[in-house]
């Protein structure tokens, strides 16, 4: 493993001989922010509450966690770099080069955990800047200089051709701060009978915009979301409480047991009462 730590910025690049697929409990009380350029191997996240990071070989992305709590799965040997920088730290270079910090900002406020919606592949051009980071024959501080500005120009990389924000950006922002404010809501309320005409006039949209902009800005929609938080909220009485299974249902926000049973299925792959038998073994 290479460290190096450069004003703000922590570059590590690591390789992982792996024999067998296994699995990392971590638990950060700080935000998780970095660039990940996975050269060879892949790896995969799930935090606690059944967000996902996945990223295939070959494949970079900006990771963005305030509170990393959950599990990495890791299943061949890996050749990773990892580029460490603070938020307002690369928001401010972002915004040198002529990129929208602001844009950017909304964009993290809106979508925690992974900024581009799918892994992206690692360019040729990437390539090349990764191995002259990474095998280059300077010595004290001009390496460090010269590490410094190759890591600059990845990280510059991974955002000026991605068109980030385009879609964000054909909302106006007052309607982002809506729909995220909508959003916490709905994190917050997600027991109660949620009725998507209510909450366009309790917040003063126009539901079709609800729908539309919700959809593209959080790539789920309402009912949906809805639908994830109750059963995920469920999955957690299951495992830690002696609550009765329909008790659980009807506090996590479903009408009907048997309607529970079916939506915590397709999420699980298991009955809610296999997953309580399986407490007992």
């Amino acid at each position: 493993m290479k460290t190096l730590n450069i004003n703000d910025i922590t570059i590590c690049y690591q390789e992982w001989n792996i024999k067998s697929p296994f699995k990392l409990a971590i638990a950060h009380q700080q935000e998780l922010i970095k660039l990940q350029f996975e050269i060879e191997g892949d790896s995969k996240f799930r935090s606690a509450d059944q967000q996902k990071i996945d990223i295939p070989s070959g494949h970079y992305q900006f990771i963005y966690i305030p509170n990393a709590k959950g599990v990495l799965h890791y299943s061949t040997s890996r050749k990773v770099l990892d580029i460490h920088i603070p938020l307002d730290h690369i928001l401010a270079f972002l915004s040198s080069q002529g990129l929208s910090e602001k844009e950017i900002r909304d964009h993290c406020n809106l979508r925690h955990f992974s900024f581009f919606h799918n892994a992206r592949q690692i360019t040729p051009q990437q390539h090349i800047l990764i191995q002259e980071l990474l095998n280059h024959q300077y010595q004290d501080e001009f390496a460090k200089e010269f590490i410094r500005i190759k890591t600059l120009e990845l990280i510059f990389s991974a955002f000026k051709d991605n068109n980030v924000v385009s879609t964000e950006s054909r909302w106006r922002l007052e309607d982002r701060n809506i729909l995220a404010h909508i959003k916490n809501y709905l994190d917050c309320n997600f027991q109660q009978e949620l009725r998507l005409k209510n909450i366009a006039r309790q917040f003063g949209i126009n539901e079709n915009k609800l729908k539309n902009a919700f959809k593209e800005l959080f790539h789920d929609t309402v009912i949906n979301y809805v639908r994830k938080q109750r059963v995920q909220h469920a999955h957690h009485l299951l495992l830690h409480s002696d609550m009765d299974i329909k008790e659980i249902a009807y506090i996590s926000g479903f009408k009907y047991a048997h309607h529970f049973s079916q939506v915590y299925l397709q999420h699980y792959q298991q009955l809610p009462s296999a997953t309580r038998q399986s407490l007992n073994r």
